[in-house]
């Protein structure tokens, strides 16, 4: 019986090799990014199909359905605007009309609390497949993405009534809110990103935020127009929310662009911040998933 000769192997044959190093991977910043991204890309149909799973599961169980998305803008909005009418706060001077301009804050103010917690959420949330499963991390992140941005839309059809009951028109400039309010979300993602490691491994860290929420929403201009005296004025610049929140409420509303140029500085920022916010939270996965294991 002759002996088979070798076969050739052919390019379906070929698999892709991965190649593990002790060194780490900062020491390379664009190679880490171009990592990223690649794993991003490759991880794009799981991402889409967690997202559909969790879109159908969010509201499978519950008899009001999609109402839950819309219920903590409403719920939120009717309180304060109680508040106002007992005379314990004022408004301010605001260009609408006070319940459409604290409807606008919180909704906006929503977007940025999914996007802040989102990192924090994620991970916890899938520990179990993130501690034995080899996939590509950065899908769920695309799927924290997705959720936020679909619960913002479905929250700004609340806006639809609003805007036809108070007669008012969104301004010219409101092409360039959904610019805005990306990068209020963006900066919610990249404060999330740097905090979720350490929120990771110490449940206080989740707990301090759940408390700090409130008092955060107080000193942010969500029911009260900007404030304008210094020094209380530099809240709207050391608050990172605040400039895009005012920012993007103008630019739908069609109030002066007072913020304008604050609001892109911060979004200018957040870009900035962003990618040193993936690459922790790359650098951190090994760590967590071996904490997650143990």
């Amino acid at each position: 019986m002759q002996n088979a000769e070798p076969r050739q192997l052919e390019p379906d044959d070929l698999h892709e090799v991965t190649h593990y190093s002790s060194e780490s991977e900062i020491r390379d910043p664009l190679k880490l990014l171009a990592d990223i991204v690649g794993d991003a890309m490759r991880g794009r149909q799981l991402a889409w199909r967690l997202f559909l799973r969790n879109i159908r599961g969010m509201y499978r169980q519950t008899l009001l359905g999609l109402f839950w998305a819309f219920l903590p803008p409403i719920a939120n909005t009717a309180i304060w605007i109680f508040l106002r009418s007992q005379n314990v706060f004022d408004s301010g001077d605001t260009t609408v009309h006070p319940t459409l301009f604290i409807l606008t804050g919180m909704i906006l103010w929503q977007a940025f609390v999914d996007a802040f917690q989102m990192p924090l959420q994620v991970v916890s949330s899938n520990r179990n497949m993130i501690s034995k499963l080899h996939f590509p991390r950065e899908s769920l992140l695309m799927v924290g993405v997705g959720e936020v941005l679909f619960n913002l839309a479905i929250r700004m059809l609340l806006l639809i009534p609003a805007f036809a009951y108070f007669q008012v028109v969104p301004g010219s400039h409101a092409f360039a809110f959904p610019f805005a309010a990306a990068g209020l979300i963006l900066v919610g993602l990249s404060m999330g990103l740097l905090i979720m490691p350490l929120g990771s491994l110490y449940q206080d860290v989740g707990r301090f935020i759940t408390m700090a929420l409130p008092f955060w929403m107080i000193i942010t201009p969500i029911i009260y127009a900007p404030l304008k005296p210094w020094p209380a004025s530099m809240l709207n610049w050391l608050n990172p929310p605040a400039p895009l929140l005012i920012l993007s409420r103008d630019l739908l509303l069609g109030s002066p662009l007072e913020h304008l140029w604050p609001g892109v500085a911060f979004g200018v920022a957040a870009l900035l911040l962003f990618i040193p916010a993936l690459f922790v939270y790359r650098i951190s996965m090994p760590v967590l998933i071996e904490r997650m294991s143990a």
